[in-house]
């Protein structure tokens, strides 16, 4: 594998990186398990209240969504590369909020991938977008 694993211990391997120019080195059918975190499509040029300041929601331009079509063909793309690489049996764990998880969750079921169960956070310092 060209890429270089950011961190390694035992049998748990984590790269940092372009998830689909990883995904692409992986061999298929090898990994048991994978965490994503894709972008939440949060930053809009907005500001919320953060700890009695204003401050901007904007994390950067790999966060700002880039229409409903695009921003699920990207879903699709690197969901499909995941199922790629994922072990019979193996788990994704996919972070997100309401403004991009159910795109995901869709994209799972368009590529026959099935939804067991859904975690959410309950988080008490929320602050509301102003």
């Amino acid at each position: 594998m060209k890429t270089k694993p950011y961190y390694k211990y035992s049998d748990f391997t984590l790269y940092h990186g372009n998830s689909l120019d990883i995904l692409a080195e992986i061999p298929e059918n090898s990994v048991d398990m994978i965490f994503a975190d894709p972008p939440y499509l949060l930053s809009n040029g907005g500001f919320t209240c953060h700890a009695g300041q204003m401050v901007s929601v904007n994390k950067g331009q790999w966060d700002v969504s880039n229409g409903l079509e695009k921003d699920f063909k990207f879903n699709l793309s690197w969901i499909e590369a995941c199922k790629r690489v994922l072990k019979p049996g193996g788990t994704i764990w996919i972070s997100g909020t309401y403004h991009s998880i159910y795109q995901c969750g869709f994209a799972l079921q368009v590529k026959f991938i099935k939804i067991f169960e859904h975690v959410i956070k309950f988080q008490h310092n929320f602050s509301y977008t102003v």
